[in-house]
C-alpha cells in the first residue's frame, strides 16, 4: 500500500488506522526484539497494517513456529494477503481472538505483536481487546504494542498505560525510538 493510500484510509477510518504513515523500520526493530520471537511456538500479530512488522518476525521465527495476523481494515487485509501470501490472516475483530486460536488448533500463544491504534479506542474496547489477549496468552506470554511519545501526555494515552498495569503482572516501556514518525516507543507486557 503506497503512503498516500495509507494516508487517506486513515482520514477515511482514523479508529482502525491510528497512524498517518506506516511504522518505520527502526520501530518494527524496537518492537519485535527481546520479546522471545525466536524461540516461541505461537506468534499472533494483531493490525498488521502494511506489514512492516511481520516482515521482522518471518525473519525471526522458527521454521515451525505458527504465525498468523488479525486485520479489520478490509482493504489493509486484501493488501496484506498479496503481499505476505505465506501468512494466515483473519480478516476480524481482534476481540475474537479466542475462536482464532482454537480455529488453529493451539491452546495459548506466546507473543502478541500488536499495531492496534489503542488511544484510539474507548475504554471498554481496550478492555476487551486486553482481556482477549490476556486469554490466549501462555504464562510468560509477552504481549507487545507501541505507542506515539505525545501520547504520554493525552487522557487516552495515560488511560491505556494504567489499563495495561491492571491486565499484565509485569509492564515494561522501551526507549523512545526518535527515528519514527512520529516517535514512538514500546510496552512488553507480561502475563
Amino acid at each position: 500500500m503506497s503512503k498516500i493510500k495509507f494516508i487517506k484510509n486513515f482520514i477515511k477510518s482514523p479508529c482502525t488506522i491510528g497512524a498517518i504513515c506506516p511504522s518505520s523500520r527502526f520501530l518494527a526493530r524496537l518492537i519485535t526484539s527481546d520479546i522471545g520471537i525466536e524461540k516461541a511456538s505461537a506468534i499472533v500479530e494483531l493490525g498488521p497494517g502494511t506489514g512492516v512488522f511481520t516482515s521482522r518476525v518471518l525473519d525471526m521465527k522458527k521454521p515451525d513456529s505458527i504465525f498468523f495476523a488479525v486485520e479489520l481494515n478490509k482493504e489493509l487485509y486484501d493488501t496484506f494477503k498479496v503481499k505476505f501470501p505465506s501468512v494466515k490472516i483473519y480478516n476480524e475483530n481482534a476481540t475474537k481472538l479466542s475462536s482464532m486460536v482454537k480455529q488453529e488448533k493451539i491452546d495459548s500463544v506466546d507473543v502478541v505483536i500488536c499495531g492496534l491504534p489503542w488511544a484510539s479506542f474507548p475504554p471498554q474496547l481496550q478492555d476487551d481487546l486486553l482481556d482477549a489477549i490476556s486469554d490466549v496468552l501462555s504464562p510468560g506470554g509477552c504481549f507487545t504494542t507501541f505507542a506515539y511519545l505525545q501520547g504520554l501526555m493525552i487522557p487516552a494515552g495515560m488511560r491505556f498505560r494504567r489499563t495495561l498495569k491492571n491486565h499484565f503482572s509485569t509492564v515494561k516501556t522501551s526507549q523512545t525510538e526518535w527515528r519514527n514518525f512520529p516517535p514512538a516507543f514500546v510496552y512488553r507486557c507480561y502475563k
